[in-house]
């Protein structure tokens, strides 16, 4: 039986360092869950990083068995949020590491405690945890790391509106994030509060629950 290492949790959280650590360390494949929704809103607008609402697709493509099969013509149609839509992408994704019987690590703010108590992923057994910052002076970390990263899209922010939005948003986070942690602990996943740790020791202390037998 396979593992499927999941982290969840809102932006500027480090998931992705974590996790890529994790597969690294494993030997196993990674994936954010940003990079399959960016690939999902090129299809749709050609733009990876224009945000989506409400999706509706609908139209006809050829289905096939097999590349030597003929295939029939079939319509199809789907709708959902950018989140439930990724979330779909994602769950086909597993079927192709469990064909070829690998473990996977994947992250995002798509796999939340509810969602992930409900996945159904027949040959793999979910290794999950949760990260997030229940402290508002988090926001200093977020503006340090931004000064450092010319691509970091909170530098947008502060170049529209100042350092005053970046707090308000990191304020309303971590108000959701108390909810976050509560949810996680009641269905039996961690949650690491990266406002409460270095950051070197937070990152490490994740990276151990998931490398742990």
């Amino acid at each position: 039986m396979n593992t499927l290492y999941l982290l969840g949790g809102p932006p500027r959280t480090a998931k992705t360092t974590i996790m890529s650590g994790v597969a690294s360390k494993l030997q196993i494949a990674f994936v954010a869950a940003d990079a399959v929704e960016h690939g999902m809103r090129n299809v749709i607008t050609g733009k990876p990083h224009q945000m989506l609402g409400d999706i509706e697709l609908y139209g006809s493509t050829t289905y096939k068995a097999s590349i030597a099969a003929d295939g029939e013509r079939k319509s199809f149609s789907n709708r959902g949020s950018e989140s439930e839509l990724t979330l779909q992408a994602i769950i086909g994704m597993l079927d192709y590491y469990c064909r070829n019987n690998e473990s996977a690590t994947f992250e995002g703010a798509v796999f939340t405690p509810q969602i992930v108590k409900a996945l159904q992923v027949p040959g793999f057994v979910i290794r999950a945890a949760f990260v997030g910052f229940t402290s508002p002076a988090h926001a200093d970390q977020i503006l340090r790391y931004a000064i450092s990263n010319p691509h970091d899209w909170i530098n947008g922010w502060i170049e529209n509106d100042g350092e005053a939005r970046v707090r308000a948003w990191v304020a309303k986070q971590a108000e959701k994030c108390v909810r976050l942690k509560s949810e996680a602990e009641e269905l039996g996943y961690p949650f690491f509060d990266i406002s409460t740790m270095q950051f070197k020791q937070y990152v490490a202390h994740t990276q151990k629950y998931f490398l742990e037998p």
